[in-house]
């Protein structure tokens, strides 16, 4: 041990070469799927997946792409999934679109019984978004329903217009350059207008219940009013008619009318004119009630004072043996 510690040759030999293990065992870690297995899914063109992306299961990911393979006539994708997922004999797999920035991802759908033949989904049972020969196809047969001819001819009167009217072909440009700046200019705006629509639909959404049950009470409101149109619509006539007849009885009792506003007029002139006698003898008369609420309010009878037309003084004198 002490000839080892001795020798820096063989401890620099040691060091690296367990550097080199650590190195291996932490790439071996990094590649390897802990409770995971590797199936091949062959489809018609990789239709833009990548290394990396995931794999879901009923929108739940349970993997990654792990490889991407050309063969003779279709693309062999290799990837991992969770193994305690069964993948029956028919199981299908589909590359999707996951965003519109250019994501993917691949959704395999177990399906059938037993097990995956070699692990490996068929071409028969994978799709793609869409196949380009398709397109390609389907565009060659619109071009050739096409009359070149007229197409030619078409295109030399758009020309035509354009030469003749160039002015304003250059100001509708502009005007679309000058739209597309400003709205570039203002994507802030945009932005809050498009997440404040957002916030509008959302609390609709959120409030669709109750919208909903305003919306069928006013339904049934219409439908009450339009079996209660017969009954408006006589109360509107008849109201109507009293409108006319009222203004009839005006118009035949205005010289009737006409001295009694007379009258009235000339009464309140003079009710206004002894306006102060009026308050005095209001006075006066609450004065009198209260003097005969006084006298009779002890009893069915009055009380009346009513002293003797003779002073007392000149009885005594009269009658001396009445006053003793």
């Amino acid at each position: 041990m002490k000839k080892l510690m001795t020798n820096p040759r063989l401890m620099g030999l040691i060091g690296i070469s367990a550097v080199a293990a650590l190195g291996l065992a932490v790439l071996l870690l990094s590649v390897a799927s802990f409770g995971q297995r590797t199936v091949t899914a062959v489809v018609e063109h990789t239709a833009g997946l990548r290394v990396g992306e995931e794999v879901q299961v009923a929108g739940v990911g349970v993997g990654e792409v792990t490889g991407i393979e050309l063969t003779d006539t279709a693309v062999a994708v290799t990837f991992t999934i969770d193994a305690d997922i069964p993948l029956g004999a028919d199981t299908t797999a589909a590359v999707k679109v996951a965003t519109l920035l250019g994501t993917h991802f691949l959704e395999v759908a177990p399906s059938g019984s037993g097990e995956l033949p070699d692990d490996t989904i068929a071409l028969a049972r994978t799709s793609v978004p869409f196949n380009l020969q398709d397109v390609i196809e389907g565009v060659e047969g619109a071009l050739t329903d096409l009359d070149e001819t007229r197409l030619a001819e078409a295109m030399t009167v758009v020309a035509e217009v354009l030469e003749q009217t160039p002015e304003e072909t250059r100001a509708a440009v502009a005007g679309v350059a000058e739209l597309s700046a400003v709205a570039a200019d203002r994507t802030d705006q945009l932005t809050r207008l498009l997440e404040a629509s957002n916030s509008v639909t959302g609390q609709l959404n959120a409030n669709r219940d109750d919208i909903l049950a305003l919306l069928d009470q006013s339904v049934l409101v219409l439908a009450e009013l339009n079996l209660r149109k017969d009954t408006i619509d006589a109360l509107l006539r008849d109201s109507l008619a009293m409108a006319t007849q009222v203004t009839g009885l005006l118009a035949e009792s205005e010289a009737d009318l006409d001295p009694l506003m007379e009258g009235l007029t000339f009464a309140l002139g003079e009710l206004r004119a002894n306006q102060d006698q009026i308050t005095d003898a209001v006075q006066g008369l609450s004065l009198m009630a209260k003097y005969v609420a006084n006298a009779s309010g002890n009893g069915p009878w009055i009380d009346l004072h009513v002293p003797f037309v003779v002073p007392d003084d000149l009885t005594c004198l009269a009658t001396p043996g009445v006053c003793s």
